[in-house]
């Protein structure tokens, strides 16, 4: 009988070893959009924008990012980045951080840290002039690195973008965007927002969310909140 339930559980054995084996398979990559902790939430002939988030302990499939891409972290924290193929590097990603990184390129991310991190990542889809129906750039009569609250993160070919850091109750004044862009709210806030020819109104927002503009807009933006406003505005060129 003893003979008998050993050799009855060899089957189990060997099925055990092929579902560790199998496991070990190399995850077929997807593109960014495919990916489940990638969500598309706007898109147009410039920018395709996705909310990625990834909770305590999780982590991507490996995705690819075809294009180049400007992500914005809104939560940030303790990241593990591992290119397809090689060893992942664990740093830590500071909430408010923008960077550009270029297409081309197949990762995955874990979470590593106690915080969940969350990203609003902006691919850019085409420039201004580069494709019919796209209208050119207009000049700035002030460039933005001049008004008040702005200044410059960086700057390449693709994009210039810009931080916009508001104390309670200081305003930017008048001052003119040129070209098309997206702007991502950091913080949770209230903004005073009054453009050229209509009356002002207040916009309530939350970190994370995000507006587009097409091109030429004049406004004043004032912080009306009682905390100290930022945001990553990304204009496109």
């Amino acid at each position: 009988m003893l003979y008998r339930m050993r050799r009855a559980s060899w089957p189990f054995v060997v099925l055990l070893v092929s579902c560790h084996l199998g496991s070990s398979t190399p995850q077929a990559p997807v593109l960014v959009e495919k990916e489940p902790r990638h969500q598309v939430k706007f898109e147009n002939a410039y920018v395709r924008v996705i909310d990625a988030r990834v909770p305590v302990g999780d982590q991507t499939l490996f995705h690819t990012h075809e294009r180049d891409n400007v992500p914005v972290a809104i939560t940030g924290g303790k990241v593990k980045v591992e290119l397809l193929g090689k060893e992942g590097t664990i740093s830590t990603v500071g909430t408010g951080s923008v960077s550009f990184a270029k297409g081309g390129y197949t990762h995955r991310v874990t979470n590593a840290g106690d915080t969940p991190l969350r990203f609003i990542d902006a691919e850019i889809l085409s420039s201004p002039g580069m494709e019919a129906g796209i209208p050119p750039l207009q000049p700035e009569p002030v460039p933005l690195r001049e008004v008040a609250g702005f200044s410059v993160a960086f700057e390449n070919d693709r994009v210039t973008v810009y931080r916009l850091v508001l104390e309670p109750g200081a305003s930017t004044g008048p001052h003119t965007h040129g070209q098309p862009g997206l702007s991502v709210a950091i913080v949770d806030g209230c903004l005073a927002v009054k453009e050229a020819g209509s009356a002002p109104g207040t916009k309530n927002l939350t970190a994370g969310e995000f507006w587009w503009r097409d091109g030429m807009l004049t406004h004043t933006v004032e912080n009306a909140g009682k905390a100290a406003f930022e945001l990553v505005d990304i204009e496109w060129k």
